[in-house]
C-alpha cells in the first residue's frame, strides 16, 4: 500500500486514493502536493524494490464513543530514491546518498523515510478494509 500511495503521490493522482486515505488527509494532501517543487514531488515515490527496512512506529486499540473498536498501525519506511534533490533540504536535514557503480557510471540515491498510518475498525460487521490515516514524508512533504 505504502509503495501504490507514494506513487500516486508522485504522480499527482489524487483521484484514485479516495479509497485508500480518509478524506481529511486527503484534503491536506491536495493542498501540499500542489505547492511541491517536482524534485520534491517525484522523491515521494517509493518503488516496492527500493523499500530498505520497515518497522511498527505504534500500535493501538481503542474504542470509540459508540463503542466501535479500531486497530491504528504506524508503519515508518526508509526507502531509496534517484530524485534530484540537493544535499541539504529545508531545515537543514542531511539527506543520506548512496553511490552505486564506479565513478564513470555512478548513480545517487537518497535515502528518504516516510511514516504511514493504517487504520481498521474491528467492530463485528465492519468492513475489512484499512485506510491509511496519516502521511508524512519529512522534509518533502511538509
Amino acid at each position: 500500500a505504502f509503495s501504490v500511495v507514494s506513487k500516486l503521490l508522485s504522480q499527482r493522482k489524487l483521484d484514485l486514493l479516495d479509497e485508500l486515505v480518509s478524506a481529511e488527509v486527503l484534503q491536506v494532501l491536495k493542498e501540499k502536493i500542489s505547492l511541491l517543487p517536482d524534485n520534491h514531488r517525484d522523491a515521494l515515490a517509493a518503488d516496492i524494490d527500493a523499500i530498505m527496512y520497515t518497522t511498527e512506529g505504534d500500535v493501538r486499540i481503542y474504542y470509540d464513543d459508540d463503542g466501535r473498536k479500531f486497530v491504528s498501525i504506524l508503519m515508518r519506511f526508509w526507502y531509496l530514491n534517484g530524485a534530484n534533490l540537493p544535499d541539504e533540504v529545508p531545515g537543514e536535514t542531511k539527506v543520506f546518498q548512496i553511490v552505486f557503480g564506479d565513478e564513470g557510471t555512478k548513480e545517487k540515491r537518497h535515502l528518504l523515510t516516510a511514516n504511514y498510518e493504517f487504520q481498521r475498525e474491528f467492530t463485528e460487521g465492519a468492513k475489512p478494509d484499512w485506510t491509511i490515516t496519516r502521511i508524512e514524508h519529512p522534509r518533502l512533504l511538509e
